[in-house]
């Protein structure tokens, strides 16, 4: 990560808790949750390391509010993606590239686990409900042109967090899984697919 030039820069008290969001952000998805250090991201925005405790508390309620920012930008993110369908829905397909970015490319699949280990217990729900929502009408649509009864939401739901459950395990593990079941050819990408299409119900 870049250092900044070593002179203080005077923040307000949200614009000091951003950038050390989006600091603590970008060395989690380069290094994981080690990678994010209270020293290191001090140094970067010319702080000091009190001025973070200040923020955080400690470096545990760092990584909390990392996880939390990283998830409501997740969230606001995926508004912009369901306003922009809201004719035609999501399918289950972008469903799990969507949650491979975020648990994957963002390294919060590790974030998460690191700080359950330790005892935390998230408090919020709903974050992937209105990409349920958006596949749900996607499911209708379909079941309607084919002249077959419409899915039940729950349904959809579940579909939805089994999808989420396979990128999270898969940001976790990589290909450890298939690797133990004997498909070492088998990339994650390949088996998400796979368990899409069976899912979707597109594949035997």
């Amino acid at each position: 990560m870049a250092k900044a030039d070593g002179k203080r820069v005077r923040r307000t008290v949200e614009a000091s808790r951003q950038a050390i969001l989006e600091a603590a952000e970008a060395y989690l998805a380069a290094e994981g949750p080690n990678g994010v250090k209270v020293q290191k991201i001090a140094a970067e925005l010319n702080m000091t390391d009190a001025a973070i405790h200040y923020h955080f508390g400690n470096r545990e309620g760092l990584l909390e509010a990392l996880l939390r920012f990283s998830g409501r930008r997740f969230a606001d993110e995926l508004q912009q993606i369901v306003a922009q369908r809201a004719a035609d829905g999501l399918e289950l397909a972008q469903v799990g590239e969507l949650l491979t970015e975020f648990y994957a490319g963002r390294g919060t699949a590790r974030l998460a686990l690191w700080l359950v280990l330790t005892g935390w217990s998230p408090s919020g729900q709903g974050m992937l409900l209105p990409m349920a929502e958006r596949v749900h009408a996607a499911r209708v649509r379909r079941a309607e042109w084919a002249g077959q009864s419409a899915p039940e939401l729950a349904e959809s739901q579940k579909l939805v967090a089994l999808v989420a459950a396979v990128t999270l395990t898969q940001a976790l593990a990589g290909d450890a899984n298939l690797r133990a079941v004997g498909l070492s050819e088998t990339s994650p990408k390949d088996f998400l697919d796979w368990t899409i299409g069976r899912l979707d119900g597109r594949q035997a």
